[in-house]
């Protein structure tokens, strides 16, 4: 047996379908996907139908000529060449001529869905969240298990921003089941309280992303009290699910960018941070130090005020003290001088006084009644009043006073002859 290399078997096999007229000008029906402009013209897409598909591509020469601008579902008939593209051995078409004929089912289904679920409120973007964080610290991955989008993911999480905990939740990205895988992956880590999840696949056709199309997916998407970001596809694919999600990046590389800072930025804020922290409290011990001193001058010179106020108070005070006391002994001095003029006086008058009570009681005792009895008078008493005349004294009993005491008398009548009556 004949042992060919790679590029000897894909060039037998490029001439061979380069050279039957059967597979050259051919025309081919069916539906774009996974289309792209290159920068450089050239148009590169998929065709499809229900059962199968090829890889296209349409050189700028012949895109040149298009009357319309190609799209993911467009139903179209191409004129092409097929052979094989050597470098990967990957059958394709070499497209020389195209014709719209429709839009696709498939992307017709998608579109009406779309506006329905817009109308509904499901894209809102007043109902999109924001991620409230700036450094996440536990981040939910919904990927393909062991795909290339996890291994993507993991990377850019370890490049960037390490110190994150990341979970990663393997789920069906394509296929009948995979909605509701997503679905139920989703309503398991929403309560479980982390900063975000992620929703990534990697780059396919449009029919491979279009279980991210699915209206469960975008309803359970849109209840999510989690913060949602999707990066599924490339920069030119577009999901419903894309639309709910709270912000759509265009690849899973790219969600863990637009969500965690990178760490080196990071080390280098906090480093300008530190410098800055460092010069303002080298500033402020600066300006306390400064500040300090200042108020040690001012201070030095108040002592120095206050210490010559303290001696002018003394000297005041003694001046005071001085004068109070001068005030004092020559207030004294006069009113010495005062009492004892007053003194003078008071005795002067008060002797006056004693002579003329001495005369006063002289002539008292010499009219007094006690002095008068002694002269051999008597004094009649009756009932405590003294009696005056004969006509007061009654017939009772009266006293007689003399001047070495007091007798009990009554009333008699006599006559001439001393002869009671």
């Amino acid at each position: 047996m004949r042992e060919l290399s790679v590029s000897t078997l894909l060039r037998y096999l490029k001439n061979k379908l380069d050279t039957d007229e059967k597979l050259q000008k051919i025309s081919v029906s069916g539906e774009i996907s996974n289309f792209h402009r290159h920068f450089s013209g050239h148009l590169y897409f998929t065709l499809k139908d229900e059962y199968a598909a090829i890889s296209c591509v349409m050189f700028k020469s012949a895109a040149s000529s298009l009357s319309f601008e190609p799209k993911n579902g467009d139903k179209v008939m191409v004129y092409a060449n097929t052979s094989i593209f050597e470098n990967t051995g990957a059958l394709q078409l070499y497209v020389l001529r195209m014709e719209q004929k429709g839009a696709g089912d498939l992307f017709a289904r998608y579109e009406q869905l779309k506006k329905r679920l817009t109308e509904e409120g499901k894209f809102d973007p007043s109902h999109k969240k924001t991620l409230s964080v700036r450094f996440p610290e536990r981040v939910a991955v919904l990927v393909g298990e062991k795909s290339a989008a996890m291994s993507d993911i993991r990377i850019t999480f370890q490049r960037r921003w390490p110190i994150a905990s990341v979970d990663f939740y393997p789920v069906l990205v394509q296929g009948e089941s995979a909605p509701q895988d997503i679905i139920r992956s989703l309503l398991k880590v929403d309560p479980l309280g982390y900063d975000a999840i992620i929703l990534a696949r990697g780059g396919g056709s449009f029919e491979d992303l279009f279980c991210f199309n699915d209206e469960n997916l975008v309803n359970t998407i849109y209840d999510m009290k989690t913060f949602v970001i999707t990066g599924i596809g490339h920069e030119q694919d577009f999901t419903l699910a894309d639309f709910a999600a709270d912000q759509r990046a265009a690849t899973p590389t790219a969600a863990v960018e637009l969500i965690t800072p990178k760490i080196d930025d990071v080390k280098e804020e906090m480093n300008l941070l530190e410098g800055r922290l460092h010069k303002a409290v080298t500033d402020r011990l600066d300006y306390s130090r400064m500040n300090y001193d200042y108020l040690l001058e001012r201070l030095t010179h108040y002592q120095k005020q206050l210490h010559s106020i303290t001696v002018k108070i003394d000297a005041d005070i003694l001046r005071i003290r001085q004068g109070i006391l001068y005030r004092i002994a020559k207030d004294k001095d006069q009113t010495d001088h005062l009492v004892s003029r007053m003194r003078s006086k008071a005795d002067f008058r008060l002797n006056e006084q004693f002579y003329v009570y001495k005369r006063l009681n002289t002539l008292l005792e010499a009219y007094s009644a006690q002095n008068v009895l002694k002269r051999g008078f008597t004094l009649v008493l009756q009932e405590g009043h003294v009696v005056k005349d004969r006509a007061s004294l009654k017939k009772e009993g009266f006293q007689v006073r003399f001047a070495d005491g007091t007798i009990e008398a009554e009333e008699r009548s006599t006559d001439g002859e001393g002869n009671e009556i």
